[in-house]
Formats: C-alpha cells, sequence, structure tokens
C-alpha cells in the first residue's frame, strides 16, 4: 500500500511540474553503462545544440562521487533530488524501461534497452510473470532495435505497437568499431586495477569468454562447473600452457551476480584475468569500451555475440547444457546451431582444437555470420548515436 501511494504521488507531481525542454535524463543499469553511457557521449562530444542539459541519476553513492569529480552532472536516484530532475526532464533515455510507470504525455521516453535478446523475456516469456515490463501507453515513447526482425521481436516482448520500435542500431555498438581504442582502453584498465605482471601489448591475441547468467532453482551459480567453461575434459595446466604459447590474454566477464563465485578460480590464472562490472564503473568504462580490442568470442548463449559479429570475427560457442536452458529459459530463435555462427563445442580438446582454427584463420565461419548478421543488424557502421539522435529530437522536439 505503501508504495502504491508513493506511486499515486510521484504520478500526480509529474503531472504539474513543468518540464525543461532542453533536459536529458540518463539512466542505466549498471549506473552509467551501456547504450545510455553510449548515447550521452555522443552528445557530449558531437552536440550541435549546446543548449542541451544531460544529467544522470545514480544509485551508486560512491560513483555519484565520481562522476561529480569528473564534472559530470548526477544524482542519487532515490532522493528528492534525484526526482526533481525526472520531474524536470523533457527526455528520459534508459537501458531498463526505468520510470516508464511515472512519466507524463509531456515526455519523452527512449527506452534504449541492454542487448538484442536471444533468450526468451518479458511477454513472449510469461505474459502472467508479474516483473516483465511496463507497457507505454502514450504515444512519447520510443523503443530501438537494430533490424526489422528485431523490432517484431521487440515488439512482442514488450507487447507493444510495432511502430514504437525504431530500427537505429545501438549506440554502444558505435565504440567498437575501433581496435586500436578497444586495445588502449583494455590496457589502461589492466594497468589501473594491476591485474597482469605482464603488458597488454606482449600478446598477440586477445579472447573475451562472456558466458549468460544462469539462475536456475534458487542457484546463482546455475550448473557451471568449477572450471568455469563447463568443458568435459578440462585440464587446468594444459589451457595454461596453451594461452603462454599461443600468447592469448584471455578475458572473462561474467554476470555481476557470479563474480565473486569465480573470482578465486581465475586468480592464479596466468594469462586470464576476470573483469568485473565494479572495475568498469571505477574506471568509468564498460565493457564495449573494450570490445573492439578483441579477436575471438567464447560464449554459450549471451546476446553480445550479436553485437560482436558487427567486427566480423570468429566466435566459438560452448552450448554444453543447451537442452536444459532451452527447457529452463527458452529461446526467441530456433535452431540454435543455426543463430550460433561458429563452431560448437562440448569437450575441452574441441575447445582447443576450433580456439587454434579461429587463431590462425580469422575467415573461419566467415559466410556462416555474415547471413545472421545481415539479419539482426541492418547497420554495419558507428552511426547508431547519430540516427537515435536524429530520431528524437527531430521528430520528438
Amino acid at each position: 500500500m505503501i508504495e502504491t501511494l508513493k506511486s499515486v504521488l510521484v504520478n500526480f507531481l509529474n503531472k504539474f511540474v513543468p518540464k525543461n525542454q532542453n533536459q536529458i535524463l540518463f539512466d542505466s543499469l549498471p549506473d552509467f553503462s551501456d547504450n545510455a553511457k553510449a548515447f550521452y557521449e555522443y552528445i557530449q562530444n558531437n552536440n550541435p545544440e549546446s543548449n542541451l542539459n544531460p544529467v544522470w541519476v545514480i544509485s551508486d553513492h560512491q560513483l555519484l562521487e565520481t562522476l561529480s569529480a569528473n564534472g559530470i552532472p548526477a544524482y542519487d536516484k532515490h532522493s528528492f533530488s534525484g526526482f526533481y530532475q525526472f520531474f524536470r526532464s523533457k527526455y528520459i533515455f534508459t537501458t531498463n524501461n526505468t520510470f516508464l510507470e511515472f512519466k507524463s504525455s509531456r515526455q519523452v521516453l527512449v527506452n534504449l534497452w541492454h542487448g538484442m535478446p536471444l533468450k526468451t523475456m518479458g511477454y513472449a516469456e510469461d505474459s502472467k510473470n508479474p516483473h516483465i515490463p511496463h507497457r507505454s501507453h502514450d504515444d512519447n515513447y520510443i523503443l530501438i532495435s537494430t533490424s526489422n526482425l528485431m523490432k517484431n521481436v521487440l515488439s512482442s516482448c514488450f507487447y507493444i505497437d510495432a511502430r514504437k520500435v525504431h530500427v537505429t542500431g545501438q549506440p554502444r555498438n558505435d565504440r567498437i568499431f575501433s581496435k586500436k581504442k578497444g586495445i588502449e582502453n583494455l590496457t589502461r584498465l589492466i594497468e589501473q586495477e594491476n591485474l597482469l605482471d605482464k603488458e597488454v601489448k606482449d600478446y598477440q591475441k586477445i579472447v573475451l569468454f562472456t558466458p549468460t547468467w544462469r539462475n536456475w532453482d534458487g542457484k546463482v551459480d546455475g550448473t557451471l562447473k568449477p572450471d568455469l567453461m563447463n568443458l568435459d575434459d578440462y585440464h587446468d595446466q594444459k589451457f595454461k600452457e596453451y594461452t603462454r604459447e599461443n600468447k592469448i590474454l584471455f578475458i572473462v566477464k561474467l554476470h555481476p551476480f557470479e563474480e565473486a563465485h569465480y573470482s578465486q578460480i581465475i586468480a592464479d590464472k596466468e594469462d586470464m584475468v576476470l573483469i568485473t562490472s565494479k572495475m568498469l564503473q571505477d574506471n568509468l568504462m564498460d565493457l564495449y569500451d573494450i570490445i573492439g580490442g578483441v579477436d575471438i568470442l567464447v560464449t554459450d548463449y549471451s546476446s553480445i555475440y550479436f553485437d560482436f559479429l558487427l567486427l566480423d570475427r570468429p566466435i566459438i560457442f560452448i552450448p554444453t547444457d543447451l537442452a536444459e536452458y532451452e527447457k529452463s529459459r527458452g529461446f526467441l530463435f530456433d535452431p540454435y546451431d543455426f543463430w550460433a555462427p561458429g563452431p560448437k563445442v562440448l569437450k575441452f580438446p574441441e575447445f582447443l582444437r576450433e580456439l587454434t582454427q579461429c587463431l590462425e584463420d580469422e575467415n573461419y565461419y566467415q559466410n556462416e555470420r555474415k547471413i545472421v548478421n545481415d539479419i539482426v543488424n541492418k547497420y554495419h557502421d558507428s552511426n547508431s548515436s547519430e540516427r537515435l539522435y536524429n530520431l528524437v529530437f527531430h521528430q520528438f522536439k
């Protein structure tokens, strides 16, 4: 009842507080990350109308201080000042549909979301789930996508009119096209966090491992085995020798809920580093600041590979629990074998063989990658932020 009363009060106040026609509110989860961070930086660097006033609402108090120290206007998301910034903003850019239930018809909410879906979500997963995304009830709502296919998929997942979904591409992907910048950011992060005894430049290849989060039967770590990659016949010493001999830097980025569970397993690996969300946040980065420097992606069901396809670089898939995952969560696209354009491995020797093939031939599975990339990504450039800017500030001005 208290929460209901709060919601009614916020909605009531928002109807009457005057809107600053030039103010833009940014919100993301995690704080200061993903598409919201990328589009904020685009506005700061390319804003043709200097009267725009972008501000952030942040949950993490330490990050709030860091942003303020760097001259980035930010407010406590749960404070009166944070809500006042929301009341005053004509435009709201969020990665998680935040504030949708409170927005007035005089505000434009842009749902940037946090990636194109591979797995079922929202209404497509369970229309009776109380945690499904809120629906939009007015025309001042924009949801972005990367292709016409994704436009229709997101329309179903959010249960909204497909005409509210616009194909612009994702702002975060604008940053991945510079390999030099990606390596520079990775180097700076590793040096700042003191993660390696070597220098990044000493490695010939960089491999990124990003498994999806499993949360079945209340187990945060799902079914992942201690070897992290969940591969049969895994041999730790052989993998250490392999990365050393091939001069591979193996980067691991997990879901924040799993980082603590696996941090000790990774700690003693010579050429393997775990990059946590906090490390990135403390350095005002996110994963997309370093992806451009990655040569090979290894994943299972994380839709990050839809973004990595834009780089036309090898991807290795480890679907060791595919049947269980299909049953427990489910996929929006079928068959998995087609939509995952790269070698699929279930055992450790297979993984090493396929990794070697990818190291030696960057065109391995290139045709399959191109087919899927053309379907899920209409644009193969770094202009997504520009398209989004033109859409929002021309159409909804």
